[in-house]
């Protein structure tokens, strides 16, 4: 693993100070200071790897005028994303789409399934982690640059989506708005959204808004809650929805 762990480290160094147009020696030294860890997942663990001290990379980026980089760390809506995608993946084949990425641990889960996903975010530093951790892992899938509010449209363009991913993106009152205009565009007729949130307001006002194109349905494990909104083809005939085991439906 040391070995492994040197020639992730040096690869992402080089691939960091690419995008950022540095010499690999002028990287934040917490950023490339980077571990190893292996997430239990049902059926198959994943490992993720991540900067080491996420504070001193927060002071670190802050002292250079740069956003805090919340991507960098595993948190606990993109843990319990992934362990649900384990157990109830997307189909072989699903065109994924997961916004806000981060590490990509609920892309790598659906990409090891099988669909093809493409794994976003606004950080340019995400985008080199999420390519390398979906190799370390085995898994195949495409990674982008995205800002929502830049690039909202060329995600329409791409889809429509079968399945649509996202994992404590809620915030900020700014995603909450983006997200109620333009996660409802993504979707297939008969597609989902999986959101994982740690209970914010900002997601409970979305899911307000989405119940007038989305059935949802919520399930809770430990401090997040796991929705699923599907799109309905056929919404408007009054037709039950189908629940899973330990779901609620929220009409």
């Amino acid at each position: 693993m040391s070995a492994r762990l040197a020639q992730l480290r040096t690869s992402l160094a080089a691939q960091l100070a690419e995008l950022r147009g540095v010499p690999a020696g002028r990287l934040p030294p917490a950023l490339v200071d980077v571990a190893v860890q292996r997430v239990e997942l049902p059926g198959d663990d994943a490992l993720l790897a991540f900067p080491r001290d996420w504070e001193q990379l927060r002071h670190e980026e802050g002292a250079a005028g740069r956003p805090v980089p919340y991507w960098a760390r595993a948190w606990p809506s993109g843990i319990e994303l992934a362990r649900r995608l384990a157990t109830d993946p997307p189909p072989a084949g699903a065109r994924v789409l997961e916004l806000g990425c981060g590490l990509a641990l609920p892309s790598i889960v659906a990409a090891r399934a099988g669909a093809r996903v493409f794994a976003t975010d606004g950080s340019a530093d995400a985008i080199a982690f999420a390519a390398h951790l979906l190799h370390l892992n085995g898994a195949t899938g495409e990674v982008g640059l995205v800002d929502w509010a830049e690039h909202g449209e060329t995600l329409v363009e791409l889809g429509p989506w079968d399945v649509v991913l996202a994992a404590d993106v809620l915030y900020v009152r700014a995603n909450v708005e983006l997200a109620t205009r333009l996660f409802p565009r993504l979707v297939a007729p008969g597609g989902e959204i999986r959101l994982a949130d740690p209970r914010r307001a900002g997601a409970r006002d979305f899911l307000a808004a989405a119940r007038a194109s989305f059935d949802l349905a919520t399930t809770q494990s430990g401090e997040v809650a796991l929705h699923r909104l599907t799109r309905q083809p056929s919404r408007s005939t009054g037709s039950p929805t189908a629940t899973r085991p330990g779901e609620t439906v929220e009409p």
